[in-house]
């Protein structure tokens, strides 16, 4: 899978996928201060889940009606509880996630949103 990497996830979150053999590309590589309708935009024309604990991402795609190609939303936990989490959801939904859909991860449950 591909994956967009917001600012705010951790860097084990993206090493732990770059080991499991994903496509990872970083906003802080690209810009560190990039809005988040640019990195939408940048996930949609590179076909790349988000992964953020940014809530804001939800709001562009149910309310506002943006295009995306899934968002893997991370409870904002410690770093590693953070990666225990990705682990799990990852064993979980990466099929819901596959398909475009929305998913966020708490560390006491799990919210899906499939694609319309």
């Amino acid at each position: 899978m591909k994956f967009l990497i917001d600012v705010n996830a951790s860097g084990s979150v993206a090493t732990w996928l770059i080991d499991q053999g994903h496509d990872v590309a970083f906003v802080s590589a690209k810009d560190p201060r990039m809005p988040d309708e640019e990195i939408l935009k940048w996930a949609v024309s590179e076909q790349r889940i988000i992964v953020t604990t940014d809530k804001d991402f939800e709001e562009m795609i149910w309310h506002q009606g943006k295009k995306h190609c899934g968002v893997l939303r991370l409870e904002n936990l410690p770093r590693q509880q953070r990666l225990t989490l990705l682990r799990d959801a990852m064993n979980l939904y990466a099929g819901e996630l596959e398909s475009g859909a929305i998913v966020i991860a708490y560390s006491y449950k799990y919210r899906i949103r499939h694609p319309d």
